[in-house]
Formats: C-alpha cells, structure tokens, sequence
C-alpha cells in the first residue's frame, strides 16, 4: 500500500491516526475509570496490580514503566499493601531490594479487574469481524514492541 501513497498522503494519515489516537486513549480512560472504580481501583493501581502478576516485581522497574518517581510508586504500592493486595519481601539476591508480590486477595483482584475490562471492550470489539481482530492485534503488536 505504501508504494502507492506519496509521503505527504503518508504523513497525512499519520497525522490524522495521531488525532483520532488522542480522543482514543482518553475513551479508554474513562472507561477504566468505569470498569476499576466500582472494584476501590484507579486504572493506574489496576496496572500496578497487573504488571506485578505478570512479573515486574521491583518497584524501580514499575516507576521506569510508568514513567514516574520512585517515590510516587512507593506511594500507591503503600496503599495497595495496606488493602491486603500485595506484598513486599526482601529479595533473596539481593538484600538491599524489595520484591513484590500478589496475595491471594491481589490475584483475585487481578482476575475481577480483566474480567471488568474485558466487559467494557467486548461490546465495542464485537462489531468487528474475526479478520478485523486479527489485524487490530498484529498492528498493536507491532505498534508496543520494543524498538
């Protein structure tokens, strides 16, 4: 497709993503707002909350993910302790680190919270076909890998 665009009709539809790309996130924002809410969650300690199952278990590694301060992390790692989500240990290799953990009450939050978001796209990715979805995946795929 690209060999026959000119790079100003290229460009011209970047622009034109990079707008829509903006309205975009903000929808999915509020809608997590929606879906997190209603379970005592902001969407960002629901990303917390998820990342840490899938393995990022130091807090500096979350602040570089989140683009944040350490200390803005250690805050809201705080509160999710204190609401018996998850817990912090003194990593074996390591002593001067702290690793995190899900409890049992954290992976069950983990679980409320995909199948919340699931409901809240389901509706919307419906409409779309089995080739549709497919395709949406390859390009968010190539769109969030590494560089």
């Amino acid at each position: 497709m690209s060999s026959t665009l000119s790079q100003a009709d290229i460009d011209n539809l970047i622009e034109e993503l990079s707008e829509f790309s903006l309205q975009f996130m903000w929808t999915l924002r509020q809608e997590a707002m929606r879906a997190f809410e209603p379970l005592g969650l902001r969407p960002v300690k629901a990303l917390l909350l998820e990342l840490i199952g899938r393995g990022m278990i130091h807090p500096k590694e979350l602040a570089e993910i989140l683009d944040t301060v350490p200390p803005a992390i250690s805050s809201m790692l705080t509160e999710l302790e204190t609401q018996d989500l998850l817990a912090r240990a003194i990593d074996p290799n390591d002593r001067r680190r702290v690793i995190l953990q899900l409890t049992e009450k954290g992976q069950a939050m983990r679980q409320q919270l995909k199948e919340a978001w699931y409901k809240t796209g389901v509706t919307r990715l419906k409409r779309l076909s089995p080739e549709d979805l497919a395709a949406l995946i390859r390009i968010y795929r190539k769109i969030v890998e590494e560089a």
